[in-house]
């Protein structure tokens, strides 16, 4: 059965969002030749793919589409990986999965153009900034190899990030003008609109319950129906359950806890006034974006979750002074978290069976842009692509050792994080 989270809301995307949808359950059975699992942006856009092809879909969402990870995201939209540059992806995933993350971040912005989804994109580039010298040294090598791969990406000195950013705390970094920002709820709730405008049978407050190979293929059960499919997407990402066994103990979910400000209105004017979103070297990330009525929008991890609603904010408005010392007091009324599937090679990982099922995971933090474009690489690998041409090669589902205990103590590494990111300030 797939888990749906149990979070805080992501209250303020709601509150943005001009974007409707909504689905009845399913009840009785359904015919499909693909039976999506999971609403979200990976799953939606695969089926929305899907149906580009001619093949039927029926998507099943176990609470309400944007309930998960992608209506609760940050919102930037960013195409590269977190620890992994352009020579150390080739190594690993090869040339054609780079040219498919070289293109992540215009493949969403283009469905957002194509199919009218009113979702405050802002495509006017994403920023890393380096929170140390010693970072600086190793972002503009990035900025290189991104360039050298046909990337709009340019290392930038500390005068330029100042101008960017509004303030003059970081040392330089690089862009990539490809990246920008988008209310994720809102997102989502337009590519469900799109999906059922193309035939996508889409069905909320319908969990997958049980999965069955039938005669013709596969049976997914619901609590009030079931779906009869040739083939299975798997798009649960963090929230993934027991359907198929083995793949949650392949990750390692993670809560990633969202804030933002109050309208800063003429106070803000200088910060990122160019409509930048930026996410900075440190392993505890630092990382901010406005939203249209002029909100900072930042967030973080804890290693201890209890209070969370009260120091999370706390940190967060800490961070923001820190970062823009002439801002002055502010609040930050809004608090919510999701969940992200965290694989250990930080890396994603493409599956398949014999027998029709396809799922794929690990979006360690930057899945908004990354899901946009696996939906192509999971289309092929449902309509029996081979794996050789695949743009991400499917490997065996592995498996975290001693998987219950580290799922549940992951998060205590981030004090080890904080002070490796003190140390290298300090050494820079």
């Amino acid at each position: 059965m797939s888990e749906w989270p149990q979070e805080p809301p992501a209250a303020l995307w709601r509150e943005l969002s001009r974007e409707r949808f909504s689905a009845p359950a399913l009840v009785g059975d359904r015919i499909s030749d693909v039976a999506v699992i999971g609403a979200g942006i990976s799953g939606l856009c695969t089926a929305l793919e899907l149906a580009r092809r001619g093949r039927s879909v029926t998507v099943l969402e176990a609470a309400t589409v944007g309930a998960g990870a992608s209506g609760r995201a940050n919102g930037q939209v960013i195409s590269a990986l977190t620890r992994h540059g352009p020579e150390a992806i080739v190594e690993a995933l090869g040339e054609r999965f780079l040219r498919l993350l070289s293109g992540a971040a215009d493949r969403l912005f283009d469905l957002v153009r194509r199919h009218d989804i009113d979702c405050d994109a802002v495509q006017a580039g994403w920023l890393q900034p380096a929170h140390s010298p010693g970072r600086l040294r190793r972002v503009q090598g990035l900025a290189r190899q991104w360039a050298q791969a046909g990337v709009p990406a340019a290392a930038l000195d500390a005068p330029e990030m100042a101008a960017r950013l509004g303030t003059s705390v970081y040392p330089g970094g690089w862009e990539n003008s490809q990246g920008g920002h988008i209310n994720p709820y809102a997102f989502t709730l337009g590519l469900a609109r799109a999906a059922t405008g193309a035939g996508v049978v889409v069905h909320e407050q319908s969990p997958a319950l049980r999965l069955t190979r039938s005669a013709s293929g596969w049976q997914v059960d619901t609590p009030e129906g079931r779906v009869l499919a040739r083939k299975v997407v798997l798009a649960t990402a963090a929230h993934t359950g027991d359907l198929w066994p083995g793949l949650r103990r392949s990750i390692v979910p993670v809560t990633s806890y969202q804030a933002a400000t109050a309208p800063l209105g003429a106070r803000g004017a200088a910060i990122l006034p160019q409509g930048h979103a930026f996410s900075d070297t440190r392993f505890d990330l630092h990382y901010m974006r406005k939203d249209r009525d002029g909100r900072l929008v930042s967030g973080g991890a804890l290693a201890v979750q209890a209070l969370a609603g009260r120091r999370l904010p706390a940190r967060v408005r800490q961070r923001i002074a820190d970062t823009f010392p002439d801002l002055g007091a502010i609040d930050v009324p809004y608090f919510w978290a999701g969940r992200i599937a965290m694989t250990v090679d930080r890396l994603p990982h493409l599956h398949r069976t014999p027998d029709g099922l396809v799922t794929w995971i690990g979006c360690n933090g930057r899945g908004l842009a990354l899901a946009c474009a696996m939906a192509e690489v999971v289309a092929d690998a449902v309509c029996d692509v081979p794996d050789a041409e695949l743009a991400l090669a499917p490997v065996p589902v592995p498996r975290v050792p001693f998987h219950p205990i580290v799922s549940r103590t992951a998060r205590l590494i981030l004090p080890w994080y904080r002070w490796c990111d003190s140390r290298d300030v300090a050494a820079g």
